[in-house]
């Protein structure tokens, strides 16, 4: 029989379901609250303290808030040097949690995202007011949390954004016009649910009149390039006529299931049965 951890933090009724998978699968499962872990470190290595780890030996399927960033990467790291598969790599939550890092990560992989300018000093933005396409979202980051979130429409209302804003650094993205495409990406397979938009470019019905559709194949290839770029087998990946909004490192498995009608709890597990 084939061993598993679940480690994760929040949510219980989902993990309820994806544990329940795993069993169905053959699996046996150790579900262990992330924040019970203790990671120790020294010259011999590092090393994880935890009721049964050390007999689980198969793989791991971790999940939790991206606040815990700091934590999880060396966690990564421990379940990466044991061999053990987990859905996450090595700097996904670095990755995901940093929004101007991910930014930059699928830019270099050539993954098309919206034109976006990264700002150092947010006094630079003022010279660059005008070679912007309105609206814009500017979000302003102040030692290296995000601390503002707004829609400007034309450069006066980016100057004037700015001028108030106490951050260090900032985010210039250009608005990508359009319904939302949620792109539950498990392994190799795609479920996605159409955010509409409302009568504003930038504003989206609520997530409860989402639809399932169905991608073309290079938009699907997409989500599934931007999910394994930014470390992850299992990802929620947001796109907008092509582009690339954003991608996160877990999937609200209730809401796909529920909405699509098909099973990403047993998807979940069958991809852990093929790969752990």
């Amino acid at each position: 029989m084939k061993n598993i951890i679940m480690a994760v933090e929040g949510e219980k009724k989902r993990f309820a379901l994806l544990r329940q998978a795993f069993i169905e699968k053959g699996f046996s499962v150790n579900l262990i609250p992330v924040r019970g872990l203790t990671i120790f470190t020294d010259m011999s290595g590092s090393r994880v303290k935890a009721s049964n780890l050390s007999s689980f030996s198969s793989a791991v399927y971790l999940e939790t808030p991206l606040a815990l960033a700091q934590f999880v990467e060396p966690l990564l790291d421990y379940i990466e040097l044991k061999g053990l598969y987990c859905q996450v790599h090595k700097k996904a939550y670095y990755v995901a949690s940093n929004e101007m890092l991910q930014l930059s990560v699928l830019n270099s992989y050539n993954i098309k995202i919206p034109p976006t300018r990264i700002f150092g000093n947010i006094e630079q933005i003022k010279k660059s007011a005008d070679k912007f396409s309105y609206p814009v979202i500017v979000k302003i980051y102040k030692d290296g949390e995000k601390i503002q979130s707004m829609i400007a429409k034309s450069p006066e209302e980016l100057v004037a954004s700015t001028e108030r804003a106490q951050g260090n650094n900032a985010i210039v993205r250009e608005c990508i016009e359009g319904d939302v495409d949620y792109c539950a990406v498990i392994g190799d397979e795609v479920f996605a649910l159409r955010r509409p938009s409302k009568d504003s470019a930038v504003a989206l019905q609520p997530m409860k009149n989402a639809r399932p559709i169905r991608l073309s194949k290079t938009e699907e290839e997409t989500a599934i390039q931007a999910a394994s770029i930014c470390g992850c087998d299992v990802a929620t990946v947001k796109l907008c006529r092509g582009f690339v909004l954003k991608v996160k490192p877990y999937v609200n498995m209730l809401l796909f299931t529920r909405r699509t009608g098909r099973n990403l709890f047993e998807k979940t597990a069958e991809l852990f049965e093929e790969r752990g």
